[in-house]
């Protein structure tokens, strides 16, 4: 296939995703073809968002936080946005809800430095942590498109509802959603409850290990 055949066949998959999945049309970087390695490229995605300013959320940050783990992971881990200790640091999940994630990745034989990659739908932390809105998580949300088809995860774990929501396109809570497989970029995804609101409420645990249970089912029956 022509390069120019391959770029209107790259809009037009977008075209047809964005309108099924959104219902209007979002902004896709331009198709590129690369020779890079994919760890080359993974780190060009991390200095193009070190650069955004496709929203106001660029106004009030510290650092950006683009996602940390292995190419190829068995999991990757989509959060919400970074908070604060992740802002000031520029890492994802190193406040106490990542030290709590990394009790339940070892509980299921997972590790964030060997065999996951950890990111979120915003890149940079919204103002006092509150949710991203629409227009923040549209302008990220090619970043994260683009590191999904990089890395090639074996399962997407969203935490919480806000990435679940936005990656299912459920309008649903994380209480019916979460333990319900899905498939997004044509690759299976599990919706679980954030760390963060398991620490407020102890009673969802057995309900996250349900959750881890399945996702380590899914990983071993592949």
């Amino acid at each position: 296939m022509k390069p120019s055949s391959l770029v209107e066949f790259y809009n037009l998959l977008n075209l047809i995703e964005d309108y099924f999945q959104y219902g209007f049309r979002q902004e896709h970087p331009p198709f590129a073809l690369s020779d890079e390695a994919p760890e080359e490229q993974i780190e060009r995605i991390s200095r193009q968002i070190a650069q955004c300013k496709k929203c106001d959320l660029h106004l009030s940050r510290t650092h950006t936080v683009a996602g940390e783990g292995v190419l190829n992971p068995d999991v990757m881990i989509i959060g919400e946005g970074p908070g604060g200790d992740e802002d000031r640091i520029g890492r994802p999940f190193i406040g106490k809800a990542g030290h709590y994630l990394d009790t339940w990745l070892k509980a299921v034989n997972l590790n964030r430095f060997k065999n996951c990659f950890i990111s979120n739908i915003v890149k940079c932390r919204p103002p006092k942590n509150r949710d991203p809105e629409i227009a923040e998580s549209s302008a990220c949300l090619p970043y994260l498109e683009r590191q999904i088809d990089l890395l090639k995860p074996r399962i997407i774990l969203t935490l919480g509802r806000i990435s679940s929501q936005i990656l299912t396109g459920e309008t649903a809570g994380i209480g019916s959603l979460h333990g319900r497989l899905f498939t997004y970029r044509n690759i299976p995804l599990l919706p679980t409850y954030h760390p963060s609101a398991v620490l407020r409420n102890q009673s969802l645990r057995s309900a996250v290990w349900e959750d881890l249970k399945i996702l380590r089912s899914v990983l071993d029956d592949a």
